[in-house]
């Protein structure tokens, strides 16, 4: 999770009374220029050994055990800030890009035929696991589609849904159950356990089988860091996502890592699955000897056995490749891999490949991406593994640094009112790329920029880009076929995430939010290279209302929101797609966030 105030991110903490807040995430501190060369050939290292098979968990099961009553005790804690962390960023220039009014769609396109349902909630997440659970926002945003089954996670929880929003989980399960972990605060005792969080999930076709992935740093049971973190990884054992999981976990501290960077955490893991193997991009950050996190150290790929993991065929230690990736160019940073839809791939092509995309990120006002693509996949079934990654800059329409908050509607907000507080403001993100997908040959990608509306206000659009990559032996290219700009006059669209079937129909997916609307979840489809109008799939009834934008909490009057949406292909080629909104329903005292989940005919 990052926190992102006016161009900087952070990480909040914050408990009162009997609720306990924690918030894991790491951002990026600035660091030296990186020379503006261009990425090329990137070195991987075999670390099987590290991930390491631990014992099945069953969620069925777990979720129908007995529970007692939701438990609020727990003694109050300090307030607790992470300081900003981030590549370096310098100011190139005022923003003088003009947004387009809107999207336009064909005359003739017809209204997209879509529904949902309000999927976890911030009440749901707090009272998991009999209420041992920190108050946390965002919620980040997990989601996985196959078979007509949705399994959603946040921050700290996980639920599995069928297409009408009916829970076949008897409760919704905490993410540290779920990974076989002590809960993150026994509320009885006061004791700290671990705290899982940034999960990303999605289901395999091929393999009928779904992943969930979330990192978390560990403490002792007082709560105090250490310089220690892990990454959890869960495959089922069935193609039932409310059965059995295999729980793996990485030991990511790595302080024997030969770029010497030392003890370190696995920030904003994203990942994706070809025929050979799962790819996890992840973003790493130092830990201090006193726990906090202190600077950027690179980015990173993770490559694995899928064989390994889903037959065993590693026994208890999966091959894992690593492939670290010095912040040299400006493009190594949130190296975003591509998720791939039922009939859309994977392309077997060069011995296996897998495509990501990642943006400049150097410079407030900036024009290039990267396309990279990881070749030879299928010697990750070897005993040697050995694969290559390479990187091609692609020019692209300018995209700019998001340098301010986004406004949201006023209106009922009991917490901030009790503290005196005005509404909060949203955090806009940064330019980096949230999303990506590679469908029947062609390559997907959103982003986050700052524009000015048709009035000359500053708002944050939605940026979309697709690729036609090719590798022809040694050469390796990337066409850009469409780009474009989603957004509206008056309102700032936030995270967004798109996903195509194999036919390139599909959909993009944000928060709407503006001084007139509240935080909605909202979408534009997409066929082929046409994207079509705003649609609100859930409007919003109040507006964030949530702990950490107060100053009483840590914050300066900027919630923290989103992290990144989701969407996803079911078998059926239905586009789902999952964001952050703000609806008048049950909430805790300290934040009011739920999610939607949005089905979209093709």
């Amino acid at each position: 999770m990052k926190i992102h105030v006016i161009s900087n991110n952070r990480r909040v903490c914050a408990s009162v009374f009997a609720a306990l807040v924690l918030l894991p995430v790491c951002i990026l501190l600035a660091q030296g220029t990186p020379p503006l060369a261009k990425p090329g050939k990137y070195t991987g290292r075999n670390i099987t050994g590290d991930l390491v098979r631990g014992p099945s968990v069953n969620i069925s099961q777990l979720a129908s055990a007995p529970t007692s009553a939701v438990s609020s005790a727990g003694a109050e804690i300090q307030t607790h800030r992470k300081d900003a962390l981030r590549p370096p960023i310098h100011d190139s220039g005022p923003v003088v890009d003009r947004a387009p009014a809107a999207p336009l769609a064909p005359e003739a396109a017809a209204t997209p035929s879509f529904r949902g349902f309000t999927g976890l909630t911030h009440l749901q997440q707090r009272t998991a696991r009999n209420g041992n659970q920190f108050s946390t926002e965002p919620p980040d945003q997990g989601l996985a589609v196959g078979n007509g089954l949705v399994l959603e996670a946040v921050n700290s929880a996980l639920n599995v849904y069928d297409t009408n929003g009916v829970q076949l989980l008897p409760r919704p399960l905490a993410l540290s159950e779920f990974f076989g972990l002590p809960p993150g605060i026994n509320r009885t005792t006061g004791f700290n356990g671990v705290f899982p969080g940034d999960p990303v999930a999605l289901f395999d076709p091929e393999t009928q089988r779904w992943f969930v992935v979330a990192w978390a740093q560990l403490n002792t049971a007082t709560g105090l860091p250490l310089q220690q973190s892990r990454l959890y990884l869960a495959v089922s054992q069935t193609s039932d996502p409310t059965g059995t999981y295999s729980i793996y976990t990485l030991n990511t501290t790595l302080a024997h890592e030969p770029d010497q960077g030392g003890p370190r955490i696995p920030d904003f893991p994203h990942f994706a699955v070809d025929h050979y193997g799962l790819y996890i991009s992840i973003n790493e950050f130092n830990i201090t000897p006193d726990g906090n996190i202190d600077g950027f150290i690179d980015a990173a790929i993770l490559a694995i056995s899928k064989n390994d993991l889903i037959n065993g065929a590693g026994g208890s230690f999966p091959r894992v490749v690593r492939f670290p990736l010095p912040f040299s160019s400006g493009f190594e940073f949130t190296v975003f891999p591509a998720y791939t839809p039922p009939g859309g791939g994977p392309l077997l092509a060069n011995g296996g490949t897998q495509f990501f995309v990642s943006s400049h990120f150097v410079m407030t006002n900036e024009h290039t991406l990267a396309i990279w693509a990881l070749t030879n996949t299928s010697s990750l079934d070897s005993a040697t593994p050995n694969l290559d990654l390479s990187a091609i800059v692609v020019e692209v329409q300018p995209f700019h640094f998001p340098t301010f908050a986004a406004v949201q509607k006023k209106g009922f907000h009991p917490l901030g009112e009790s503290l005196n507080e005005p509404v909060e403001k949203l955090d806009s993100g940064s330019f980096r790329v949230i999303s990506a997908t590679y469908s029947s040959g062609r390559l997907w990608a959103t982003l986050s920029s700052q524009m000015l509306d048709t009035a000359g206000a500053p708002r944050i659009v939605c940026d979309y880009f697709a690729f036609s990559p090719k590798i022809n032996g040694p050469f390796f290219t990337a066409t850009l076929v469409t780009q474009g700009v989603v957004s509206k006059p008056g309102a700032s669209l936030l995270y967004p995430a798109i996903a195509v079937n194999a036919q390139q129909k599909g959909g993009i997916v944000f928060t709407l939010v503006g001084p007139n609307d509240y935080p909605s979840a909202a979408f534009v489809p997409v066929n082929n290279t046409s994207v079509g109008g705003i649609q609100i799939a859930r409007a919003g009834n109040e507006p964030e209302d949530g702990f950490s934008g107060y100053p009483e909490f840590g914050g300066n009057g900027v919630a923290r929101w989103g992290d990144y949406s989701a969407a996803a292909i079911d078998t059926d080629g239905v586009t789902w797609m999952a964001t952050e909104y703000t609806p008048d329903i049950a909430r805790t005292g300290f934040a009011n966030w739920c999610t939607y989940i949005t089905r979209l005919q093709p």
